[in-house]
């Protein structure tokens, strides 16, 4: 595909709809999330969880030390450590390229204090949020949200991300 399909008769970008919409949980499967975070579905309690006419998907899953980090957290003066890993995705459609760009652009300029880092080397786009945890990766008209929150320092997360980003990509 070009970097813009265009109507043949008016030369306008055709817009496409988003072929993800009720089917967030098939952007990465749970047997890719299972396999790469090898995750036991019973004992880690592991959940999927989609929306209605949306193409969002969250997963969430314990910690193996899960009843330690809530033992934990119910001490006075204690780092609060999260006894749970969420994974949630999400796929945007803009319709064209211009117009996901157009998003882009606006989140460099807009919300660079939170989309911080540029990453390089996925889809046609991509920034990493620290505060959040959140990988947004365009490919032409659609944009990836991936938001990771396993590793206890934020940062961290990125790498994970980026590997689930690539499964993704490979379907868009």
């Amino acid at each position: 595909m070009l970097d813009e399909d265009r109507d043949t008769l008016t030369g306008e970008p055709i817009r496409h709809e988003n072929a993800w919409m009720d089917r967030g949980c098939e952007v990465i499967s749970d047997a890719e999330v299972l396999h790469l975070f090898g995750i036991d579905v019973n004992r880690d309690v592991f959940n999927a969880r989609s929306l209605p006419k949306q193409s969002f998907c969250l997963r969430t899953w314990k910690k193996p030390d899960w009843k330690q980090r809530e033992s934990n957290n119910e001490q006075e003066g204690a780092t609060y450590l999260d006894p749970a890993n969420i994974l949630t995705v999400q796929m945007f459609g803009y319709g064209t390229t211009l117009v996901a760009k157009e998003q882009f652009a606006q989140l460099r300029k807009d919300r660079r204090n939170t989309y911080e880092e540029d990453v390089t080397g996925l889809g046609d786009d991509a920034l990493w949020s620290t505060n959040t945890s959140t990988l947004l990766v365009r490919k032409q008209y659609q944009v990836l949200n991936i938001a990771l929150t396993i590793a206890d320092q934020p940062h961290d997360n990125l790498a994970l991300a980026k590997a689930l980003a690539l499964l993704a990509l490979a379907r868009m």
